[in-house]
């Protein structure tokens, strides 16, 4: 090796033996990892586990054809829960805050302050299942302390709790009457023998699946102790109490229902062909053997080495008067269990990307079968990849200098003498075979294995320290790895076809293999030692259907949307800004003949921004190197400062392809560097459309919609007939989002946050101008958020000579479980900021109200009659549907909107959570106000699923929500634009180990000076 404070050790750990089976040759040059023999080593095979499923619509759960209302498993389940809705009506609060103890115990939030009662009354089927408890039972919980040393969460400390179940004499006879977290939390359906202390400690060992303990290893303390028994029947009589009782649970809630989780969880816990990528969610996994399992729970071949796998989230929790589990299909991306190599060359497009590569392997957990014990059999050994060789090199700051540890030591990076070796090449110092020897050579004479492959990337099983070199060929990747990083649009395209299924065929897999897999069965062992049944059938609640607002637009020309959307075809704008001084900038070959210039300029004119030419009539061109590169950058640069210095102040961007790297870079310097409005075109797309009447009309017309905003004029309003935003515009209102975006999987080390927010600006709430500023990495709270409040509220004042009356914040992204930190940590800096400046303008302080807002959540609801369905959407529910009974807090004052028509799959609510209301809004009002804003998102002429200030999507299944909700709400459009900004920055070709660094960042907040106070964003 060159450096000669690293001495790398090769494998001769008790590990796996017997000759590995790899894979195919390769065809040479000096990194090939393409093979072009047909063998494989291992038990992988690319074959089986990448078999696409064939023939949707005719397996057990879809050959009906039947739609939502005719669930077999329920049919006569058709009407809500006459006791829940009696209790409902008792507990109706009048007003005021309520401490609630599920927050802690001086968090308060507004009560719910009764039941809405416009539109039209439904009843829907929901994705919750009732939840019984047998109260004669007791349940213990234990707290289970690992230390000295402690052992990590996740894998290691899953593995840890299997050692402690075998080997603590107290643990080895409960079997179904034990269930654990995995964390520190023990539930027993009986009491441990603990002895008078009820504490109990051991030594333990930790070795990992598939090896034996070694005797170097320190023991890790453990102590078991008793918490208490789990308070079940308080439960109970918190959600159904006596005439006089209390209704406060206090600090139990969390603890009980963090119990049953525990409980419920426990059968595909224990199932070892049950993985869980995520938390609450279960999945089947597909092996290479078991082809019933690849057709039963919908697996898809996702294409450069991974697969989607369907899955089940299951979550209990309260609602009024009862226990609910909420169950739900969600498919993950997984690894394929398949020979290492196999994997590299599937995953590889061209064979050259080996940085990508080695970033797609990294830790994953492969088995080896190569090596053999004294009786010649075969040892399996798990390794976990640590990545590829690299050059050793001295770390450098941005300043050049070196990087020092603690210890006043050099740091190092890398762990070979070249990049990206291979068997061939990659040599290391031996004792045996002195003075050093090659990878190849080595397996060749100290374990009898040629290797096929011999110029494929090496893998460093190791450290960078101490590497371990194992080809790649001799390994199988261990089932059920998930795969965090983000997918291309072909891998999306393709997890679509199991993820966006109607809502019947969603319903019937959740009683038929969802509760397969969760265990909700007649005869769960696990369920029954602790008292706790679930009904299979879904539970059935209350809705109504709101009525749409009516649109208008130029001309007091007004309609009512039919479905949720409508066209613009010969529609002029409510409010045109003229476009004058504008032209055209092609990129690269991309086509925009005179015949297009005079189709943009026709529908310019129909929309009534004006009839002026572009200028220069030829336009701008930019003649694009390869993606990304700095031969692209310099041509857009080049083209937008030509059109900035030919006083352009609009350009109509022609684009090739859909090429993400080019249109980051294109805002990237249009925002913030050269400061010009635009919008783009995607050529392809708008061929498609030229031509086609009213297609080719209705494509412009939505570039159009863009435009106009932009250039600060109004699109459409609601009609003012009865009222559509009530009290929002009687009083200066401003309604504020505000979303945060975080780092994606595998981004460089501390990389930031983004953060986005907006405000309206106008009294029909069409104009929205804000900001997006980067801070720390995956924080959620906003840390300036007082100040960029501040911001909004002082350009609400300069247009209307004083601040809002009424500021309604609508918030994405945060959980219930950070509701308090809202309100102390983002709110009050609001309030603060807020005051002092109502303070000095000797005006009334404004009224607040706090909106939680998102899409994060796992509740789908079912028509239950063919008249209360969207026929023509797959028999969804209809847009306008609001939920505020049933399934909703037992306390607080939230709600389920659905306000747009799904396109496909089963749609998905949006869920609101009142945590401030000074202005104390009905619940008629807040539904109807929330419903109809969704209705004025600029850039579409539909229904958008969140109302404009929230943000787009959660992550349930993110990836098929992206594509399949409108993309709209615009705080969290204004955090994508940041993420732009950054794109080519965090998506470099880091060297291992590089933090980010936020003064060598080439953007961190705002944008240009001329685009500020604009909605460049749309």
């Amino acid at each position: 090796m060159s450096h000669p404070s690293s001495k790398p050790t090769f494998d001769r750990s008790h590990g796996t033996s017997g000759r590995g089976r790899g894979s195919g040759r390769g065809r040479g040059g000096a990194l090939s990892i393409r093979g072009d023999g047909s063998s494989s080593r291992g038990k992988g095979s690319q074959e089986a586990i990448f078999t696409r499923p064939r023939g949707y619509g005719d397996d057990q759960f879809t050959k009906l054809n039947q739609p939502i209302y005719n669930v077999p498993s329920s049919p006569q389940i058709e009407v809500p829960d006459p006791t829940v809705a009696d209790k409902e009506e008792r507990d109706r609060p009048k007003t005021g805050p309520l401490i609630f103890g599920t927050f802690g115990e001086d968090l308060k939030l507004p009560v719910r302050p009764g039941f809405g009662t416009l539109g039209t009354p439904v009843n829907l089927r929901t994705n919750y299942f009732p939840v019984s408890l047998d109260l004669e039972k007791t349940i213990y919980c234990y707290h289970i302390q690992i230390s000295e040393p402690e052992i990590p969460l996740g894998r290691k400390r899953r593995q840890f709790f299997s050692i402690i179940f075998r080997e603590v004499p107290e643990l080895q006879s409960m079997k179904h009457c034990v269930a654990t977290d995995y964390a520190e939390t023990l539930i027993t359906a009986g009491k441990l023998q603990l002895g008078t202390s009820e504490m109990i400690e051991y030594q333990l060992k930790y070795y990992d699946e598939g090896e034996p303990p070694r005797s170097l290893v320190k023991a890790s303390r453990v102590k078991i102790s008793l918490t208490g028994p789990v308070p079940t029947s308080e439960l109970i009589r918190y959600l159904r109490p006596a005439p006089g009782e209390s209704t406060e649970l206090g600090t139990h809630f969390e603890t009980i229902l963090h119990a049953l989780n525990i409980i419920v969880n426990a059968t595909p816990n224990e199932d070892p062909n049950i993985f869980q990528p995520s938390r609450n969610v279960f999945n089947k996994f597909p092996r290479n053997s078991d082809s019933g399992t690849m057709k039963a729970y919908d697996s898809i071949d996702l294409g450069r080495g991974l697969i989607g796998v369907r899955g089940y989230y299951s979550s209990t929790r309260t609602s009024t008067a009862r226990i609910l589990l909420n169950m739900h299909g969600q498919c993950s991306t997984f690894y394929p269990e398949l020979n290492l190599l196999e994997l590299m060359r599937t995953a590889s497009a061209s064979g050259d990307d080996l940085y990508a590569l080695e970033g797609f392997v990294q830790k994953l957990r492969v088995r080896f079968s190569y090596m053999k014990d004294v009786k010649h059999q075969a040892i399996e050994s798990i390794k976990t990849v640590c990545g590829f060789s690299h050059v050793r090199k001295e770390l450098r700051d941005h300043h050049g200098q070196l990087k020092i540890d603690t210890h006043g030591n050099t740091i190092w990076t890398g762990n070979a003498d070249r990049d990206y070796g291979t068997a061939n090449s990659i040599r290391f110092e031996s004792s045996k075979y002195p003075p050093s020897i090659s990878v190849a050579d080595y397996f060749s004479l100290e374990h009898g294995i040629t290797i096929s492959s011999p110029e494929a990337p090496v893998v460093n099983f190791g450290s960078d320290a101490k590497p371990i070199w194992i080809p790649a060929e001799l390994g199988v990747v261990l089932p059920g790895q998930s795969y965090k990083g983000k997918l291309s649009d072909d891998q999306t395209s393709n997890i679509l076809q199991i993820a966006a299924r109607g809502p019947a065929e969603n319903a019937r897999r959740l009683v038929g293999a969802g509760a397969e897999v969760i265990g909700i069965q007649a005869h769960n062992p696990t369920l029954s030692a602790f008292g706790v049944s679930i009904d299979k059938k879904m539970i059935v609640v209350p809705a109504r259907i709101l009525q749409p607002p009516k649109i208008q637009y130029g001309g007091n020309r007004a309609f009512t949307p039919t479905n949720a959307s409508w066209n613009l075809a010969g529609i002029k704008f409510y409010d045109p800004k003229t476009l004058t001084n504008w032209s055209f900038l092609r990129c690269g070959d991309s086509t925009f003949l005179t015949g297009h210039v005079q189709a943009l300029r026709n529908q310019i004119k129909q929309c009534g921004l004006g009839d002026t030419p572009p200028s220069p009539a030829g336009g701008y061109h930019a003649d694009l190197g390869i993606a990304d590169d700095d031969e692209t950058d310099k041509a857009l640069q080049t083209a937008l400062r030509k059109a900035k210095e030919d006083k352009v102040t609009f350009l109509f961007v022609i684009l090739a392809t859909k090429s993400k790297p080019v249109h980051a870079r294109l805002k990237f310097f249009a925002d913030t560097v050269v400061g010009i409005h635009h919008t783009t075109i995607v050529s392809p797309q708008f061929l498609k459309h030229y031509g086609r009447n009213d297609r080719g009309v209705n494509y412009l017309a939505n570039v159009m919609q863009k435009v106009n905003v932009k250039l600060g004029g109004i699109n459409h309003i609601l009609a003012p007939e009865g009222s559509p935003l009530d009290f929002l515009t009687s009083s200066p209102t401003m309604l504020v989002g505000i979303d945060v975006s975080h780092p994606a999987p595998k981004s460089v080390a501390k990389a930031p946050s983004v953060v986005g927010i907006v405000a309206s600006q106008d009294k029909n709430f069409t104009q929205w101008l804000g900001t997006t500023i980067t801070q720390e990495g995956r924080v959620e709270m906003v840390t300036r958020v007082g100040e960029l409040m501040g911001e909004r509220v002082s350009q609400f004042g300069k247009k209307y000579g004083q601040g809002p009356h009424n500021i309604i914040i609508y918030r994405d992204g945060v959980s219930e479980g950070q509701f308090k930190t809202v309100l102390r940590e983002e709110i009050s800096a609001i309030e603060t900021v807020c005051f002092q400046k109502y303070d000095a303008m000797k005006q009334t302080r404004p009224k607040i109200v706090v909106i939680i807002c998102g899409k994060r959540h796992h509740t789908r609801f079912y028509p239950t009659r063919k008249e209360d369905a969207d026929q023509r959407h797959n028999c969804n529910p209809k847009n306008g549907t609001v939920v505020d009974r049933g399934v909703t807090s037992e306390k607080y004052y939230d709600f389920y909107l659905q306000p747009h028509a799904a396109l496909t799959g089963t749609v998905k609510p949006e869920h609101c959570t009142v945590i401030r209301d000074d202005i104390q809004i009905g619940p008629d009002v807040l539904h109807k106000i929330t419903h109809n804003l969704s209705y004025l998102y600029a850039r579409a002429t539909k229904a958008v699923s969140l109302c404009p200030p929230g943000q787009s999507y959660g992550f349930c299944w993110w990836l098929l929500l992206k594509l399949t909700l409108p993309r709209a709400y615009y705080a969290d459009i204004m955090c994508e634009r940041g993420n732009k900004y950054l794109a080519k920055y965090l998506n470099r070709r880091w060297p291992p180990g590089t933090e980010f660094e936020f003064d060598r960042s080439p953007w961190l907040a705002g944008v240009h000076k001329d685009l500020q106070n604009t909605m460049f964003y749309i």
